[in-house]
């Protein structure tokens, strides 16, 4: 029985250990995908982008996006929508996402409640 009760244990360690595991290569996603939008909104609302920046917004934001959490929390953080949205009428303004960001852009969604309303 007691045999039984320490390979119980083990095999609860073990578990416990891959998912912290897991939780901090994530957490190392998140981080490095908001450094990088944060430094990108910076640039563009400093009027700094440059057209070669489109790589490392789509890189970032697509990594983000597995996280919507964590995508609308920075994006109420820092209005990353909006910014996108500049930096792309700036320099792609034929780009077919455009209208979507301008729409979206145009309502802010509240955290606590989530639900959107009007700014």
């Amino acid at each position: 029985m007691d045999q039984l009760k320490i390979w119980i244990l083990l095999c609860a360690f073990i578990i416990l250990l891959v998912l912290f595991n897991k939780k901090q290569k994530k957490s190392a996603q998140i981080r490095d995908a908001y450094e990088e939008l944060e430094g990108l909104a910076s640039r563009t609302r400093r009027g700094r982008s440059t057209f070669n920046d489109i790589k490392r917004w789509e890189r970032s934001l697509q990594r983000l996006e597995k996280y919507p959490k964590e995508l609308n929390k920075l994006d109420y953080d820092i209005k990353l929508r909006q910014a996108f949205m500049v930096y792309l009428e700036r320099h792609y303004p034929e780009d077919e996402r455009l209208e979507q960001l301008q729409e979206t852009a145009g309502y802010q969604k509240d955290i606590l409640w989530s639900m959107k309303k009007d700014r």
